[in-house]
């Protein structure tokens, strides 16, 4: 398989104050940089790292496919907005990152997570309000004929996702919410 080439870069920010390097790919599949990745999801991008080489790790295993194999892709910035351009970076797919949400959001939910990963796994069910909100918003807004300011709509969500989960005793683990 030949090295993958990250033509397209913009900044994506999903969670107010969260902003994450993305990029469209050769192939025309959407990635987020490991660092923007590890960002979104509030954990630390070694652990990120690691993780996708271990994927599913132990303590997610009976919360994902097991079947799923997951990895940082190595990737060559050609997109000269990038501030990592002519530099080979890892990335993670959309598909990886809505995997990883899915399984902390699912361990959160069972209380399969230890102390030190309750955040992450808050992360993932408010990223999981918010994305499906602003979804639905921005298809029926296309439908009706408007363009819609996706990134404007998820971090409005994303406002209203953390003070429904404050409301439910959660804290939020983005400072200054």
């Amino acid at each position: 398989m030949s090295e993958r080439k990250a033509l397209d870069y913009g900044q994506v920010e999903l969670i107010p104050g969260i902003v994450c390097d993305g990029y469209i790919l050769d192939d025309n599949t959407s990635v987020l940089s490991e660092r923007g990745t590890a960002d979104l999801l509030g954990m630390n991008h070694m652990t990120l790292n690691i993780m996708a080489g271990n994927w599913p790790p132990i303590f997610l295993k009976s919360f994902t496919d097991n079947d799923y194999i997951m990895a940082g892709n190595l990737v060559e910035v050609s997109a000269p907005k990038s501030r990592y351009y002519g530099r080979k970076i890892i990335v993670y797919t959309a598909l990886d990152i809505e995997t990883i949400i899915r399984a902390y959001a699912t361990a959160f939910v069972k209380k399969g997570l230890r102390k030190n990963q309750l955040h992450i796994g808050e992360r993932a069910v408010t990223l999981l309000i918010t994305l499906v909100r602003t979804a639905l918003d921005t298809a029926i807004k296309q439908a009706c004929g408007f363009s819609p300011n996706i990134q404007e709509t998820a971090q409005k969500y994303y406002k209203d996702a953390v003070r429904v989960l404050k409301e439910m005793g959660l804290r939020c683990s983005v400072p200054g919410c």
